[in-house]
């Protein structure tokens, strides 16, 4: 193993889960439910942060001052957007073992420089940042981690990706890598069976070991 490839939202930062409580807290606030499979829907399909504002106008008698009920809501999210479990222990066992690290994400530049930044994850342990771009096509396409690869100079069979969604781990597995699912609270809801290897956490097993069992389907760990 010469690289780790790391997802971002969802597997380093917990920003589907703050998504999700930012906006259910929203709609009670109105006296309403989110309609949570509509949510899981939106985020399934890899079309970006889900935005439940028309539904919410419907649903509500008067006309709802957005700006204001918006910063809010990101105020909310944002108490809750954090490092998910292990990111830094995981981090950690990578550079110890003299691996290099990537992100590979469909989300923007600034999105990433803010919450890397943040969240205390920071930017500078990673050798490599692949963000949406221009002419790269978004997951579930195999081009980021293509990309990726090519900037690092490793090969497919060396590197590991970590994903938490389908459309990641077909996006991984596309490209030619082993793929290790680590759910969280909302993707934990899709069938993530494609991946190589299901953790509960990204410190369920140690890197090396992880390796050395070639992440065989059979010692699949569910959360």
């Amino acid at each position: 193993m010469k690289a780790v490839l790391y997802d971002f939202d969802g597997l380093l930062i917990d920003s589907e889960t703050a998504g999700l409580l930012s906006w259910q807290r929203l709609y009670r606030e109105y006296g309403h439910e989110l309609d949570l499979d509509h949510w899981l829907a939106e985020i399934a399909a890899g079309r970006g942060p889900c935005m439940p504002t028309a539904r919410l106008d419907s649903l509500v008698a008067h006309p709802i001052d957005w700006a204001a009920t918006e910063s809010r809501r990101l105020a909310w999210r944002d108490e809750l957007l954090v490092a998910r479990p292990g990111v830094f222990d995981h981090l950690a066992q990578a550079a110890e073992l003299g691996l290099a690290k990537a992100i590979v994400s469909n989300a923007p530049d600034w999105w990433l420089t803010e919450q890397l930044d943040r969240t205390g994850i920071g930017a500078d342990g990673f050798d490599v940042v692949i963000t949406k771009s221009p002419g790269l096509a978004k997951k579930p396409a195999p081009d980021a981690y293509l990309r990726a690869l090519a900037a690092l100079g490793v090969a497919a069979t060396d590197a590991v990706a970590f994903e938490d969604s389908p459309i990641g781990i077909a996006a991984a597995q596309a490209a030619g890598i082993a793929c290790v699912a680590v759910p969280n609270l909302v993707t934990a809801h899709f069938d993530l069976g494609a991946a190589d290897l299901v953790l509960p956490t990204l410190t369920a097993r140690p890197l090396a070991e992880l390796w050395s069992d070639r992440l065989v389907h059979a010692d699949t760990e569910r959360p």
